[in-house]
Parts: C-alpha cells; sequence; structure tokens
C-alpha cells in the first residue's frame, strides 16, 4: 500500500477559517460520503481540542454555515453532514482511497493522510492539487511512500480500551451508525447490547474520546 500525507491553506474549506479564528485544532474522521445532484455529502466525525469557550464559538459559527446540513455535539465531540460543490473534495473521496487517519485542522491548514494500493492514484492527486495552487493559497507534499500495516490504527488501538466501550464501538461500526442515513440509532445498539441508552451512549463517546485522538498519533 501506498501513503500520501500532505499540508493544505484551504480557504474555502467550512472548517480552516474557524481553527484559526478560535484557536481550535479540530480532528476531522470522514466516515461516509456519497454524491447527489453535483454535490459531495461528508459525514466527520471531529474531536475539538482549545478553550471551552473557543469551542463553544467555532460549533456556534459552524452551524451557520450553509454547507452544514447536520450536525450533533456532545463535549468535545460533533458529528457533520455538510455538502461540498469543490472538485477537490471529489478528489480526495474517489473509492479506490483510504483514509488512515483524521484530517489534522490547525491554524487554518488541513493535513491529509490517504492511501491507496496504486501508487499512480495518489500521484494523480499530486498533479491535480498542484494545479490549484493559485486557489488552495499553499501546498506541501510530506511524504508519499510506500507503507505497511503497522502504520494502520485499528489492530493497535481497539485492544488497548475497555471490553465495553470496544464492544459499543464495534456495534456502532457494524450497524451502520456512521453511515448516512444511519442504519441504527441509539435506542437499537443498546438493545443488541443489552444496556440501557444513556449507559450505550456513554460507553461509544468514551471510545470515540479515546480512538480518534489517538489516529494522529
Amino acid at each position: 500500500m501506498w501513503s500520501l500525507k500532505f499540508t493544505v491553506l484551504n480557504k474555502d474549506s467550512i472548517y480552516t477559517p474557524l481553527t484559526q479564528k478560535y484557536n481550535v485544532i479540530d480532528y476531522l474522521y470522514p466516515v461516509d460520503h456519497f454524491i447527489k445532484k453535483g454535490r459531495i455529502y461528508i459525514l466527520g466525525i471531529h474531536i475539538l481540542e482549545g478553550k471551552e469557550a473557543d469551542k463553544k464559538q467555532f460549533i456556534a459559527d459552524l452551524r451557520k454555515n450553509k454547507k452544514v446540513i447536520e450536525l450533533e455535539e456532545n463535549g468535545d465531540q460533533i458529528v457533520t453532514l455538510i455538502a461540498e460543490e469543490e472538485r477537490f473534495y471529489s478528489l480526495l473521496f474517489a473509492s479506490e482511497l483510504y483514509h488512515t487517519a483524521p484530517v489534522v485542522i490547525k491554524e487554518g491548514y488541513e493535513k491529509w493522510h490517504i492511501a491507496a494500493f496504486k501508487r499512480s492514484l495518489l500521484e494523480n492527486i499530486v498533479k491535480e492539487i498542484e494545479k490549484w495552487r493559485n486557489k488552495l493559497e499553499e501546498f506541501d507534499l510530506l511524504s508519499l511512500k510506500r507503507t505497511d500495516l503497522s502504520d494502520i490504527y485499528f489492530p493497535k488501538i481497539l485492544p488497548q480500551i475497555p471490553e465495553q466501550q470496544k464492544k459499543a464501538f464495534d456495534l456502532a461500526l457494524k450497524n451502520g451508525y456512521y453511515t448516512w442515513p444511519r442504519k441504527a440509532g441509539l435506542e437499537k445498539l443498546a438493545k443488541i447490547m443489552g444496556v440501557s441508552i444513556s449507559t450505550y451512549q456513554e460507553h461509544l463517546r468514551k471510545a470515540e474520546a479515546k480512538l480518534l485522538p489517538f489516529f494522529v498519533k
């Protein structure tokens, strides 16, 4: 498998200006996407890092953006469904690409880490982005190299969380909780696990809070 890492200053992003404005770090993990009527819809889980007041302002401003279709929050964690028209995002969500870590959005910059079995797919992304230098302001290619399974996070981190949290997270993944539209809600997942909704939600949120920031390490 081949790995591509790069940073980009994308001023058209709905997140990057807010990270700069409120000094918040946004760890965004894209979990699903679909294309409808020429627009790409992206479902993402976010972990926010920063001062409490700044994070609240970040979320409040984000809600006002017309590209945000849905937004749910729980403390430092938010789930968003956004609609983008830009080719930039369609390029990065091709079916043969894999997001091996969250997008780290900090001080107005996005840091992407994606992978593919074919080097040529990643080379094409670099060539396309190079064409948009004027629009993207800055683009820095960090690495394009062959990687192996030691660079993939799930085998390493899932055993490191408590069993009940791992079970809650596995159930959510397997039953389509992170797809759009959702195939299962908290009530159904709690019933499968045999616990109350509040207990299941607590297990799931704790698992998300531990897993997502670890992806970038």
